[in-house]
């Protein structure tokens, strides 16, 4: 799989989970309960408390609130917060993870954001490090800007079972404020036994997406 254009377009140099659960109800959602809606967010309990409505904001996504209200992003309709790898310490860290899967296409897409509101989020060299460590990364990291935000983005491929799998790691600052992401994306065959095409650009291009839509509210 090639890079993303999207580095290449944006001209410049160039994101985990955790166990155990802290929640507080969503609350904030004005849903429609006599809608039955055919997606696999909507049909997910512990999903729907992360979703802002039932109408999409763009085509195929949901707008995502994190219960921590730090941060918003483009969700999307056919993947699932994984309840038992989610994790609160009141509004100032929150990881949360999700999971789109393809029977039809079998493939399988995996998105982990851990989120911090300190002072600690603007060091850079602390968090890249802390990011490294946890997925195994030794590479360098390529950095661009974007919705005033501070990317630093890498990308990898690993080899198994005859199959390539497709890393994405990003920290993501803002530049208003204390407040940052690591990011971790995977890309790979939802059942690894049979052969996938993950060389789609479609398949990218909507990790990229949902890397690029993180947005950290003020406040």
């Amino acid at each position: 799989m090639k890079k993303s254009m999207l580095l290449g377009l944006l001209g410049s140099v160039l994101l985990l989970g955790g166990c155990g659960m802290n929640l507080n109800s969503g609350g904030n959602q004005q849903k429609d309960d006599d809608t039955t809606h055919e997606s696999v967010a909507y049909n997910d309990e512990f999903t729907q408390d992360f979703l802002k409505s039932t109408e999409e904001v763009e085509e195929g996504f949901y707008l995502f609130e994190s219960m921590t209200k730090g941060f918003t992003l483009l969700f999307p309709k056919d993947a699932y917060v994984e309840k038992g790898t989610y994790e609160r310490n009141g509004n100032g860290f929150e990881a949360v993870a999700f999971l789109e899967e393809s029977v039809e296409a079998n493939t399988s897409m995996y998105y982990s954001f851990t989120y911090e509101n300190s002072t600690r989020s603007s060091d850079i060299e602390l968090n890249l490090h802390l990011l490294s460590n946890n997925a195994n990364y030794e590479g360098e990291f390529e950095k661009f800007t974007h919705n005033e935000n501070t990317y630093y983005y890498a990308e990898k491929v690993s080899e198994g079972n005859g199959e390539n799998t497709y890393w994405y790691y990003a920290y993501i600052n803002s530049n208003n404020q204390d407040k940052g992401t690591s990011f971790i994306g995977r890309i790979s065959c939802k059942d690894s036994s049979k052969s996938c095409n993950l060389d789609s650009k479609e398949l990218e291009d909507k990790m990229m997406k949902v890397i690029k839509s993180i947005d950290f509210v003020q406040g």
